[in-house]
């Protein structure tokens, strides 16, 4: 998927999901049909991110997708309205909607599953050639002593992870996030060096649950800070399970969007291959 079809889809995608603000201020179309356009916008990325709401995290994270898909979305129609000063055109108010409409729609569809995030991979490599080489790493604070309650609540985490008989994302997620509560960024590194491993009794169970549980924003944002960020997609972007791998190169995905320090993201020729 990461082939020249790929790199051409997302770029029609692209064009099309963020064509549409964009021609809806040039034919003059007011503010009102920006929440519209930050709906679409929240489609694609709830049937990708795919949030638990059946948790407070799931809702408090589809509320910051809303916030930025808003942004995004002002940000194409305000293009498009200086754009209009030079060159306005006229088009009815649904013909902008029904174009990101039906892109949104269509990436819903297409990157519906994690394994398949890997089309996206070759937009997340040409990203991270246009970032700054030289930007430093942040200054290493491993955590070496997670106390009593951390090796605890991992350890629960680790039983009802190897207990479930068919997991599927929202099992992992409930199970992460619980750990998450209970521990915080402190279970990251017993985590990190339970998982990945290349021997016979790997787990990938356990290795999906690292990476759904590095996929939480407060999480994440903690990792970069202390120069970690791409350890754990790192570890896994060739692993044998399919979810693994898919689930290891979305993180990649979601440390370019967070713009985090090149130094912390994988290899550029690893990436390719």
């Amino acid at each position: 998927m990461t082939n020249r079809f790929g790199r051409i889809w997302t770029a029609l995608f692209a064009i099309a999901l963020y064509g549409g603000p964009v021609l809806a201020g040039l034919s003059g179309h007011g503010w009102p049909v920006l929440p519209v356009f930050a709906a679409l916008f929240l489609l694609f990325i709830v049937a990708t991110r795919k949030p638990d709401l059946a948790t407070g995290a799931g809702w408090a994270a589809l509320a910051g997708y809303g916030v930025v898909q808003l942004g995004l979305v002002s940000a194409a129609w305000g293009i498009g309205r200086l754009g209009a000063q030079l060159a306005a055109v006229e088009l009815p108010v649904w013909a902008p909607l029904a174009l990101t409409g039906v892109a949104a729609s269509l990436g819903a569809w297409v990157w519906r599953d994690a394994a398949k995030l890997d089309t996206m991979l070759d937009s997340a490599i040409r990203s991270i050639e246009e970032m700054d080489f030289a930007d430093p790493a942040p200054e290493d604070t491993r955590l070496t002593d997670p106390g009593p309650a951390t090796l605890a609540a991992l350890e629960t985490a680790l039983e009802k992870l190897r207990a479930l008989e068919s997991p599927n994302i929202g099992q992992i997620d409930a199970i992460v996030q619980e750990l998450e509560g209970a521990a915080g960024i402190h279970a990251f590194d017993l985590f990190h060096d339970t998982a990945g491993r290349d021997t016979p009794d790997n787990e990938p169970v356990v290795d999906w649950a690292l990476l759904r549980f590095v996929a939480s924003p407060a999480i994440q944002h903690q990792l970069i800070d202390r120069g970690d960020g791409g350890l754990a997609p790192g570890l896994m972007l060739n692993a044998p399970d399919p979810r693994v791998r898919g689930e290891a190169r979305a993180r990649v995905i979601d440390l370019v969007d967070a713009k985090a320090p090149y130094a912390q993201l994988p290899d550029l020729d690893w990436l390719n291959e």
